[in-house]
């Protein structure tokens, strides 16, 4: 439903587009506007895809629960003042 929606700018195999509408409604994704769409992957897009040097994720069973564990090494890309 989205896709008559997304023309020119997004294209449907965008990945942050593809994440982005598989967790919301068709009817509501239908209602972005480019504008709209161009804000959000500027806010949330650059968290999709990024890749670490380690990246250790652990799952570790504790009685009757289960706790999870991750270890993520990489370069500092961050501001120093925030």
């Amino acid at each position: 439903m989205f896709k008559k929606h997304l023309t020119k700018n997004y294209s449907t195999t965008d990945p942050f587009i593809q994440h982005f509408f598989a967790s919301i409604s068709p009817k509501i994704a239908a209602s972005f506007t480019h504008a709209q769409l161009a804000e959000l992957k500027n806010v949330f897009g650059n968290r999709v895809g990024k890749r670490h040097t380690v990246n250790i994720r652990l799952s570790i069973p504790f009685f009757k629960k289960s706790f999870y564990l991750v270890f993520l090494l990489g370069k500092e890309k961050r501001l120093k003042n925030r």
